[in-house]
């Protein structure tokens, strides 16, 4: 079983051309979640939906992932603006306090009892959390834990914070702006360099249209291609799917390009879609063709 822990957040959608698409489906978790359900069958999304989440959604969900991961406590339903400029730019405004959005991050106490043999989890938690969060997992057996830092956390004041947190996880994927405001490097290669330096054991370095650098401590730097779509639909939540497709890749194959490859992929699909939810099933047969066709030419 994969599992990613975060949260849900509907998307009011504003186009460049002004439309726009309401009460969509998002948050780093359900992307993340979705980037995993492309390889693995059994996938978990533990998160907690508020009180006045819509019933058809929360049904969504339950079909695609493990039902018993959705929690429900009388919390306003997480909910922002997702405003897009013509260039790609995504403008985020919160339409409840921002402050909610820790609060419905799960703890552990939150753990559901059916959820056995947890391989992998994706990680989009309170920084102050992931401590607590990789103690408990450790305890549930040998799983792979990315950390997918939460963007107002990477500045360089926290820096610091940031190497004591990077101790707990075996991943970490910030993209290149969070990790560059992070490190004040601004080469993607000495970006990496920088969070090996502070600590990282893997680092998985997001970079949009330019595609990833992934690498070990003390080992080889490689670039992942960024895996073209057919047709841009939503860029919202690419990146969290790149994560979950790269910790399902490296919890089975410990193979860095592989796990690349994968959540390159994933990211991609994400981009085809309006939402985080999608028809998995069909996109999957894709997935492994493309994944197949990208090794045999490497």
């Amino acid at each position: 079983m994969f599992l990613s822990i975060g949260v849900v957040i509907l998307d009011d959608i504003v186009l460049p051309d002004g439309q726009t698409r309401m009460s969509v489906l998002g948050g780093g978790a359900t992307h993340a979640a979705m980037g995993m359900r492309l390889w693995e069958d059994q996938v978990g999304l533990l998160v907690i939906l508020g009180e006045s989440f819509p019933l058809d959604l929360k049904a969504q969900l339950a079909q695609t992932f493990a039902p018993s991961g959705l929690l429900s406590q009388p919390y306003p339903t997480l909910r922002a603006w997702q405003v897009f400029d013509r260039d790609g730019t995504r403008h985020e405004v919160f339409r409840v306090d921002p402050r909610w959005v820790r609060r419905s991050v799960p703890l552990p106490e939150d753990w559901p009892s059916d959820f056995h043999q947890v391989q992998g989890v994706h990680l989009h938690c309170a920084p102050e959390d992931v401590p607590r969060w990789a103690s408990f997992l450790r305890s549930q057996g040998d799983v792979v834990l990315l950390w997918e830092p939460w963007d107002p956390f990477c500045v360089p004041q926290n820096r610091e914070q940031f190497a004591a947190y990077l101790a707990w996880v075996d991943i970490v994927s910030p993209n290149l702006g969070e990790a560059r405001a992070l490190t004040g490097q601004y080469e993607p290669r000495e970006v990496m360099a920088a969070l090996f330096a502070l600590g990282a054991k893997i680092v998985a370095l997001r970079m949009g249209e330019q595609g990833s650098l992934v690498g070990k401590s003390r080992g080889e730097v490689l670039a992942i291609p960024a895996i073209t779509p057919g047709q841009i639909v939503d860029v919202t939540g690419a990146g969290n799917a790149y994560c979950g497709g790269f910790v399902v890749g490296w919890a089975r194959y410990h193979d860095l390009y592989r796990a690349g490859l994968m959540g390159a992929i994933s990211a991609s699909m994400a981009l085809e879609q309006l939402g985080a939810v999608y028809d998995w099933q069909s996109a999957r047969p894709q997935a492994h063709k493309l994944l197949e066709e990208y090794l045999a030419s490497s």
